[in-house]
């Protein structure tokens, strides 16, 4: 049987898929911990408006209230900041899942083409031996 002659083609583009699989996935875990850390600001941020209530009911002065809405001031940049940075890197996600289905594509072609070369040969294979048989079965028998 004939090899494939795209073969290397093939194996190129499947090297291609799999380096591209490799970094969307690297990109979707950056989105999920992007994520967990904003949880982690917010969840941080209503604590300490929590404690805000609590040491305003009981009395503040006035430079503690400052201090704790500047820090509020700084929590809320922060989740603001990480909200931006989740959406860049769902953005970068989406062009490497772009990337690897370009290679899917790539791959699909190559191995629909290499099905294509195997079911030739097969055929090619099977007249070859259909030929053999009809010239043995044509050939006079000796006793």
């Amino acid at each position: 049987m004939a090899e494939f002659r795209f073969h290397f083609l093939l194996q190129l583009a499947q090297d291609e898929r799999e380096e591209a699989a490799r970094a969307m996935q690297a990109a979707q875990a950056a989105v999920q911990s992007a994520k967990h850390k904003l949880e982690q600001v917010e969840t941080f941020r209503d604590e300490y408006r929590g404690r805000l209530m609590a040491s305003g009911q009981g009395g503040m002065t006035v430079v503690q209230w400052r201090d704790y809405q500047q820090f509020l001031a700084k929590l809320d940049a922060a989740a603001s900041a990480q909200q931006a940075e989740i959406v860049r890197l769902e953005a970068l996600y989406l062009q490497h899942k772009e990337v690897w289905l370009a290679c899917e594509k790539k791959v699909k072609a190559f191995e629909a083409l290499k099905v294509r070369h195997e079911q030739d040969e097969l055929r090619r294979e099977s007249k070859r031996e259909q030929k053999l048989i009809d010239e043995f079965n044509s050939r006079p028998r000796q006793r």
